[in-house]
């Protein structure tokens, strides 16, 4: 006759036999490795995750890259020499509202990944080095002017007050919205809003 003691201690090594083989089959079923990342080979300081419900191993992009490996650099999108049309849609000078302004603008690479020159904007080639930074979200097509890069002009009485703008997916159309203030002949200013559509040459 088996005692109780030892009935206890033979069901507590059946337990843990079986808790350990259960824990091997699941471990060792496919598709559940997460050593995936091992062959994944993130670019620019990317790093791969996985995405535990699926365990599909992904790259995870620092700003300013995108791609499946991190591998683009997110404002090349945008680099280019674009033809600009300019419409005046608001103004304190009710004859400038409807002016249509149509010239030539180049958008550059800077030193940064997450930034890019605006150069002849308004039509006047000492316009340039004016910096537009691409959003921080992933794979973004949105851009906006920083305005600080652009203190220059004030030695000619323009002043850019706010810039925006977002390219289209096939990558061939800007479209986005400029804001700026400048002395009228008059010596008063004037605040102007106009909005800018960009097509590649």
């Amino acid at each position: 006759m088996v005692s109780k003691k030892s009935s206890l201690i033979i069901a507590a090594i059946v337990t843990i036999f079986s808790f350990i083989t259960v824990a091997y089959v699941s471990c060792s079923k496919k598709g559940k490795n997460l050593n995936v990342c091992e062959n994944v080979v993130c670019q620019n300081g990317g790093y791969c995750y996985v995405d535990t419900p699926a365990y599909i191993p992904v790259c995870v992009c620092p700003t300013g890259y995108e791609g499946t490996n991190c591998e683009t650099q997110s404002v090349l999108k945008f680099l280019a020499t674009w033809n600009m049309r300019q419409v005046d849609t608001g103004s304190d000078s009710a004859t400038s509202i409807g002016r249509v302004y149509q010239y030539t603008v180049n958008l550059t690479a800077t030193a940064t990944p997450t930034t890019f020159f605006i150069g002849n904007l308004s039509n006047y080639y000492l316009y340039n080095d004016i910096i537009c930074t691409v959003d921080s979200v992933p794979n973004t097509r949105h851009f906006f002017i920083d305005t600080i890069s652009a203190t220059h002009m004030l030695y000619d009485n323009y002043k850019l007050l706010y810039g925006y703008g977002d390219i289209n997916s096939a990558g061939d159309t800007i479209r986005g919205t400029f804001a700026v203030m400048h002395l009228s002949p008059t010596t008063n200013w004037v605040h102007d809003t106009f909005t800018i559509t960009m097509t590649h040459l």
